[in-house]
């Protein structure tokens, strides 16, 4: 039986019995991409873990509502991976925002590094582009918590940080995740195109990053992320039902 598409709505909204108007981009999906019709089921997801099951009525272009029959407040997860990636040019960054969604990441951060092809103030007028690339994820993957976007960052800033102390950043020459300690698990660093400049990689060793390999292969920066967040996923999720056995 095909599942009832997912829309996404204002975070308070969702009540029993309440009729929720929906945002015009979300009524124009629902009409169009998804061809919903009046009185198809549809799930409401506020990205706080309030996830509705309701009605829609679809009144126009862009108009369409959605009278709410049941909420259920999902728990929030467990601790998830953090990410922080080198703001990436083009639409990298678009797909690393979506694809972190998607495996689960709890926060992306993005970082100014030297080699970036953005700074600091271009990556700040990007950070509501790559929020709503985000929580539109939400909808394809079914998540019912939003990841958290942090505001950019520089490199500097990011590791003397001490709330950012306990990650390992990716690099082809590092060890295999099984050999990191397992407080450097939380947090994956992902360098920009280019790499991380001397300085840059100097900087990490003196700050006592720990490399991490992913792969056998030199990988692109957004290919990077997208298996970083994977692998540390993964690797934690099977690190928590051990623990849990």
């Amino acid at each position: 039986m095909k599942q009832a598409p997912w829309l996404l709505a204002t975070a308070g909204e969702l009540e029993t019995g309440r009729r929720v108007t929906l945002d015009p981009a979300e009524a124009r999906h629902a009409g169009g991409a998804l061809r919903l019709k009046s009185g198809d089921l549809v799930v409401l997801a506020d990205g706080m873990g309030s996830v509705a099951s309701g009605t829609i009525t679809l009144r126009g272009r862009g108009v369409a509502e959605v009278m709410v029959q049941g909420v259920d407040q999902l728990p929030p997860p467990t601790p998830g991976l953090a990410l922080a990636v080198a703001v990436l040019a083009g639409t990298a960054m678009d797909l690393v925002a979506q694809k972190a969604v998607e495996l689960g990441v709890e926060r992306l951060t993005p970082v100014c590094c030297e080699r970036s092809q953005m700074g600091l103030k271009g990556a700040m007028n990007r950070v509501e582009h790559w929020r709503r690339i985000s929580r539109q994820a939400l909808k394809q993957c079914r998540r019912a918590w939003a990841m958290e976007l942090a505001p950019p960052t520089t490199l500097a800033d990011f590791t003397n940080d001490p709330a950012t102390a306990n990650g390992a950043v990716a690099h082809p020459a590092g060890d295999r995740i099984e050999e990191l300690p397992p407080d450097r698990v939380g947090l994956l660093l992902i360098g920009p195109e280019g790499g991380f400049s001397p300085d840059e990689e100097r900087a990490l060793e003196d700050a006592g990053w720990p490399r991490v390999c992913l792969g056998p292969h030199v990988l692109r920066a957004e290919t990077a992320a997208i298996a970083g967040a994977a692998v540390f996923s993964s690797h934690r999720r099977r690190e928590l039902h051990s623990n849990d056995g």
